[in-house]
This record gives structure tokens, sequence and C-alpha cells, in this order.
């Protein structure tokens, strides 16, 4: 039985026992993106979070590993964006590169793939909910407000590693 069914259980309701949890965890950036995507109590994400997703009780979430095989929680589904699970744009810049007619290097404009900010990918996906992966992190993007712990809406610099979508 997971934690958060055994809390449920000890203290006879669902909201004692998502207080208690909450403030008692760490390490639960993903159950709280789980949580504000698909609208559920922090005891359900939780839960959801060590039955499905392997995480072990104030650890982390091999989001990468476990993230991908999961289609379908809680009636709604969960589409992973981008090609092989790397979303990126275009974005052009400059390339030296060596030119056999001119015999030395020349300074080509190139349009590349890159991998998206997450300022950048909350304009351009301000609609509808998503998880976003960051390097060690995660969070929810709920029609375009970043939600999840306390300082993810400040730290928009940060390179989005995978992203899905959930319907």
């Amino acid at each position: 039985m997971s934690k958060a069914r055994e809390l449920i259980k000890q203290l006879g309701s669902k909201q004692a026992a998502t207080d208690t949890l909450s403030k008692s965890e760490n390490n639960d950036c993903v159950v709280r993106a789980v949580q504000h995507s698909f609208g559920v109590d922090y005891v359900d994400a939780h839960h959801f979070c060590e039955t499905k997703l392997n995480r072990v009780s104030g650890q982390g979430t091999y989001t990468g590993i476990y993230l991908p095989k999961i289609k379908q929680a809680f009636g709604q589904k969960i589409n992973r964006m981008g090609k092989g699970g790397r979303i990126t744009r275009d974005q052009k810049s400059k390339v030296e590169k060596w030119s056999n007619d001119k015999q030395k290097y020349v300074v080509k404009r190139e349009t590349v793939q890159v991998r998206y900010k997450v300022k950048d990918f909350v304009k351009k996906f301000n609609v509808g909910k998503y998880i976003v992966i960051v390097r060690g992190h995660a969070f929810a993007l709920v029609e375009g407000e970043v939600m999840g712990n306390w300082n993810d809406s400040k730290r928009l610099t940060r390179e989005v590693w995978s992203a899905y979508k959930v319907k």
C-alpha cells in the first residue's frame, strides 16, 4: 500500500492526508506537476507517482524512464511532444564553414534546431495543460501559468528537455 493510501486510512479524510503529506515531502516536483496538470488532489498524484512512476517517498522520480510509458491517467491522455521526446524550435545562427571556392572560412547563416527556453515554451504553448521537464526538475504549465514549486515561475531561462501534453 502506498504512503498516500496509508495516510488516508490513518487520518480518515483525503484533505487531512493531502495537508500532512504535502508538508512532509521533499523532491516532489513531479507529484506537484501531476497534481496541477491533471487537476487532482496531492494524495492522488502522490499515489499515481508511487505506483506508475516508481517513486520512493521523499525521493525524486525518473521521468525520462517511466513517464514516456504512461499513455493515460485520471481519464485523460498524455502525449509526449517533439521527436524522440526532445522538443525543439528553429533558430537562425551564424556558422563558420570552410569554402573550397574561396579557400577560407566564411560565415553563413543557417537554421538550426535548439531546445526551447521555458519562457519561449510558455509563450508558444499558452493554451492547454502540459507537464514540462527541465534538468532535474518538473512543473506544470496550465493555460499559460507555470505551476509547481514556489520559484518555478521565476526561473524561465532553463532549457526544456521534454514536455507532455495532457488532454
